[in-house]
């Protein structure tokens, strides 16, 4: 399959693209101007030719994986997040509309559309959507942006509702954090209680997620969970992490909640495991590899 991966450079973008590559697919990588371009395809972030680049590229999909990717920047300028997690989406969408209307259209979501459902775990696809940031309400309505185009105009779209993310390369979020302070601090302070929980998924099952469903999937506008589908405490969490680095730090959680972020998470993966996917990597056999990652820099 002849595949465009818009955002090849970022952590999931190009995790997916080499793992694509190595499963035989063509891969067509475009990113905004990056020292580590090299053969991409340039996109102008500010005003985006997607139209000459989908007849330039002439694919059979699309994997998006643009966009803003943090919660508490969305409450500072939503706008900005709205721009790259909605507008744009709108922008690909009315482009293969145009000019590529046979390319199926996957969309990276997030489990942020939920919210905070910690009543009803795990997290099926028609759990209520209850965004609590800026960054949720714009994932949530570009997800329905996919579904308009796929029921009005016939374009094959799949919004993939990402939970935690992780891997090498990831210098942001949970483990990017823990890893800067048990380096610079005598101990590790976290927000929280610690007993919040997280559904982590390792970022190569993300990209065999991805290609179980590029192979199997229904592009009918639908979302589908991408997890790993077991529930981590952050307490479990950042000392497997820590010992994956062999540090040995005290670990304290200061009780503050931190807006925008739910209490529990867990993901129903039922759809994904009936396309024949399977989660390869546990927490600890993933921190472990980031572990690795971290100790070469």
């Amino acid at each position: 399959m002849k595949i465009l991966v818009l955002g090849a450079s970022g952590f999931i973008g190009r995790h997916i693209s080499a793992l694509l590559n190595q499963l035989g697919h063509e891969i067509i990588c475009a990113d905004i101007p990056h020292r580590e371009n090299g053969d991409y395809l340039l996109i102008d972030p500010q005003n985006p030719d997607f139209e000459t680049l989908f007849r330039t590229a002439k694919v059979e999909a699309c994997i998006n994986c643009t966009g803003a990717a943090s919660v508490p920047d969305s409450f500072t300028n939503p706008l900005h997040d709205y721009t790259l997690n909605t507008l744009r989406i709108a922008q690909i969408l009315e482009a293969i509309r145009k000019v590529s209307a046979e390319t199926k259209f996957v969309h990276f979501s997030s489990a942020a559309v939920y919210g905070n459902p910690s009543s009803t775990l795990p997290i099926t696809e028609s759990t209520e959507l209850k965004p609590l940031s800026p960054y949720g309400w714009h994932k949530r309505s570009a997800e329905e942006i996919c579904q308009e185009y796929a029921r009005l105009f016939g374009i094959q779209s799949i919004s993939l509702r990402i939970f935690s993310a992780y891997g090498p390369h990831l210098r942001k979020q949970l483990f990017w954090d823990l890893y800067q302070k048990a380096l610079h601090q005598p101990r590790v302070e976290l927000f929280g209680t610690g007993k919040e929980t997280r559904d982590f998924i390792y970022v190569a099952d993300i990209a065999h997620a991805l290609h179980a469903l590029l192979l199997f999937g229904d592009f009918d506008g639908r979302a589908a969970n991408v997890a790993s589908g077991t529930a981590s405490t952050i307490t479990t969490a950042a000392h497997l992490f820590l010992e994956a680095l062999d540090i040995r730090k005290e670990v304290l959680f200061t009780g503050t909640e931190r807006t925008g972020d739910p209490a529990y998470w867990q993901a129903d993966i039922s759809y994904l495991k009936s396309l024949g996917f399977t989660p390869q990597f546990e927490l600890q056999s993933g921190l472990g590899h980031v572990a690795d990652w971290l100790k070469s820099l």
